[in-house]
């Protein structure tokens, strides 16, 4: 068994789905119900979604209902009409226009209702947790709490961020090595994490126009009701997009309100999130270099979809490291073990696709595991 650690996980949302959590065909559907019982049919949200069925209608000949939208597809719509700002006035956020943020809004308490806490969630997560090292890093592309939750309960420390810094200057930071700390990557954010940024421009804005009280605002401005506590700590390098951010620790009590009061920092559900990574690239920083000193690689519940070349390109640089460079490296007695990936395929053509999907795979160093995620696939994972 590697008992140093030293290993990549990346997760996707078949990690998840053993804790409850719902599936991308799923979440559309609970989404859609959970906006209209709170504000109705008469929304930007149904409003963009009628433009949406008839741009599917009119370019591609595809004919659908409100009922039957896939969520990826809608959104990719959403985003390309954000990003290019092709409503004009009307893209009067950073994070989303508003169809985009009602989604994200109910994605998180969706989500959030479905988490169980550390003492309910399944043995496979807390086995997980327990075999996790301080030099392993988990990547993760999902947006829920279990992770950290199962850490949490097992009394592992972790991070949320690559690198916690002893000094730094104007040329970059010393990176410390004295916290015995799990590096979690949410490379697409996290249903806990709020940005304070649009509040500091509006403080700044107000300060201009000489105005001295503080604007209003539901996380930061709210008597700590939520508890936001900032992402990162210690000193940081230059104009880190990454101290803007802050996780809100009372969870429980912002997603109970009906209608929750902010909007999550997620990246949308779509083929086009890559454009918003901004806040997040500091995660990507370096991992194309990664894999070649690492002593395992595994990848639990994640299909890689055909839409995801940024991930594609990202995984297919970790894994061609690790597999030809120092393939016979040795550290305490472990060497490099073959590269793993566990998920659920039952059918012969969903094996098939899965392995033409990571055929990039030099596959006489590489293991499945296709009976999903439980108990028995962590064993797989870390013997």
């Amino acid at each position: 068994m590697n008992n140093i650690g030293y290993r990549i996980f990346v997760v996707g949302a078949g990690f998840s789905v053993p804790a409850g959590l719902p599936t991308a065909p799923e979440l559309y559907g609970l989404v859609k119900s959970r906006i209209e019982s709170v504000h109705g049919t008469d929304t930007k949200f149904h409003r963009s979604l009628d433009e949406f069925i008839d741009y599917k209608q009119s370019t591609c000949n595809v004919n659908t209902t409100h009922d039957d939208v896939d969520l990826e597809e809608f959104m990719s719509f959403l985003d390309i009409e954000h990003y290019l700002w092709l409503e004009g006035s009307d893209t009067f956020s950073s994070q989303g226009n508003g169809a985009q943020l009602l989604i994200k809004k109910f994605i998180g308490q969706i989500i959030h209702e479905r988490t169980p806490d550390g003492q309910d969630l399944p043995s496979e997560y807390i086995e997980f947790a327990k075999n996790l090292k301080s030099t392993d890093v988990v990547i993760t592309l999902n947006y829920d709490v279990i992770l950290e939750r199962s850490l949490e309960y097992v009394g592992k420390s972790y991070r949320l961020f690559p690198h916690r810094f002893s000094s730094t200057s104007d040329h970059g930071g010393t990176v410390g090595n004295d916290n015995d700390e799990v590096v979690i990557l949410k490379l697409h954010g996290s249903l806990d994490w709020f940005t304070k940024e649009d509040y500091l421009k509006t403080i700044t804005s107000y300060r201009k126009q000489n105005f001295h009280q503080l604007p209003t605002d539901p996380i930061f401005n709210n008597n700590d009701k939520y508890g936001p506590i900032p992402l990162v700590d210690g000193p940081r390098v230059g104009d880190d997009p990454l101290e803007f951010v802050h996780r809100v620790t009372n969870l429980d009590l912002f997603y109970s309100n009906y209608n929750p009061p902010g909007v999550p920092m997620i990246l949308s559900p779509s083929h086009m999130k890559i454009v918003y990574a901004n806040p997040f690239i500091s995660f990507w920083h370096g991992l194309g270099k990664s894999g070649g000193f690492n002593f395992g690689i595994n990848i639990v519940g994640f299909s890689l979809p055909e839409h995801d070349d940024y991930l594609r390109v990202c995984l297919y640089k970790m894994i061609k490291n690790y597999q030809c460079f120092e393939w016979d490296l040795k550290l305490d007695g472990v060497t490099k073990d073959n590269v793993k990936i566990v998920d659920f395929r039952s059918t012969e053509e969903g094996i098939s696709q899965l392995k033409k999907t990571y055929s990039f795979v030099d596959n006489s160093k590489l293991s499945y595991y296709l009976d999903g995620f439980s108990s028995d696939a962590v064993k797989f994972l870390f013997a």
